[in-house]
């Protein structure tokens, strides 16, 4: 019993140890951007965390479960404070992405701030860029597995984004939000 405590305590010191190295690591990469995470941030194993062309990446108190994928570009911001990320997340910005206090986003869910131009018919759509809108995820939110949030939206606070939903426009608080695309059940 004894033996287990300390077994798990060391185990939990070595994984808080290899998170401040990813996150020295990050800091060292990107020198010049602007990059803040907070002392209580972890941030787990195969993550890939990329912030450039004037990214600006605020990470307080946050903690991202492994295998998830951020990326901040062209002068984008990505704010996430007191929030935890599950497993294989990703969070991609070319505008505004920010998550405030005490919100829960499961495994597998993707918040994107952009989607790509394609009304050019003479053009390849990977050549005809992006259109990008803001995201606002407000305090005390949860969103369920697999979900997805597009650009512009803004989740008012105490909602609730079920499991595989697909939000493509703004709710207000206190929101049960389910569906494809996502609508307000309560």
């Amino acid at each position: 019993m004894i033996f287990n405590k300390i077994y798990r305590k060391f185990f939990d010191v070595f994984r808080m140890l290899k998170s401040k190295l990813r996150i020295l690591h990050l800091k060292v990469q990107y020198p010049n951007m602007k990059i803040i995470i907070g002392a209580n941030t972890y941030i787990g194993k195969n993550c890939s965390i990329v912030c450039v062309d004037g990214g600006d990446l605020t990470l307080n108190n946050v903690s991202i479960s492994d295998g998830t994928y951020i990326v901040c570009q062209n002068k984008a911001k990505i704010e996430m404070s007191n929030c935890f990320l599950g497993r294989n997340c990703v969070v991609v910005s070319l505008s505004s992405i920010v998550i405030k206090d005490n919100c829960e986003i499961a495994e597998m869910v993707v918040i994107r701030d952009q989607d790509h131009r394609y009304d050019l018919s003479d053009t390849p759509i990977k050549q005809q860029g992006y259109n990008s809108a803001s995201i606002l995820i407000n305090e005390n939110v949860w969103i369920g597995a697999k979900a997805t949030v597009l650009k512009g939206v803004e989740i008012g606070k105490n909602s609730v984004v079920g499991a595989h939903s697909v939000v493509n426009k703004s709710f207000e608080q206190s929101a049960i939000i389910v569906g494809i695309p996502a609508k307000k059940i309560n």
